[in-house]
């Protein structure tokens, strides 16, 4: 009769043998997640004296495309629109903001940064701990987890979230 001893520390050395594959696991992650990554844009205003200074203050605000740029309000949409101190905006011109002061006669525009999300999307090295490996795809950035699940803002204004790292992790879930 043949008898099988386990090696000790076996699940340990299993553990160390599977963390490459596990690794090129997340990166497979990382590489959708930024395929499905929000852009970003930047407001731009035409920087001339005509250039109404809520909108100079905005100048190269950076957001994720799914949300809204913040801009200061102008006294009279606060006074007249009730919009609050701040307007929330998708784009320069954006009427659903109901700030007629801030879009009336504006001139500035949005410019779209295809990596302003993803360039922010990283895997981390391997951790392995007895029998576990651990690896962590990671976004940081301010924008982050706005982009990821939405936000709603003053007035009921809706900027839905992306979903671009759990969409990532699914895909590749479905092709394991």
């Amino acid at each position: 009769m043949a008898t099988f001893h386990v090696e000790p520390d076996l699940e340990q050395k299993l553990a160390q043998l599977i963390a490459p594959q596990i690794h090129e696991i997340a990166r497979s992650v990382e590489r959708q997640a930024k395929v499905f990554a929000p852009p970003t844009k930047k407001w731009i205003t035409v920087a001339d004296d005509h250039v109404r200074p809520t909108h100079v203050a905005a100048h190269g605000q950076e957001v994720p495309a799914n949300l809204r740029f913040k801009i200061n309000s102008m006294d009279w949409d606060r006074r007249h629109r009730g919009v609050g101190a701040l307007t929330y905006m998708k784009a320069p011109r954006d009427e659903s903001s109901r700030a007629v002061a801030n879009l009336k006669n504006c001139r500035c525009h949005a410019q779209n940064i295809p990596d302003g999300i993803s360039r922010n999307i990283h895997t981390m090295p391997p951790v392995v701990t007895g029998s576990t490996v651990t690896v962590k795809v990671v976004a940081k950035g301010e924008w982050v987890v706005p982009a990821e699940i939405g936000t709603v803002y003053p007035g009921n204004l809706e900027a839905k979230g992306a979903y671009f790292m759990a969409r990532a992790a699914a895909a590749v879930a479905a092709r394991l």
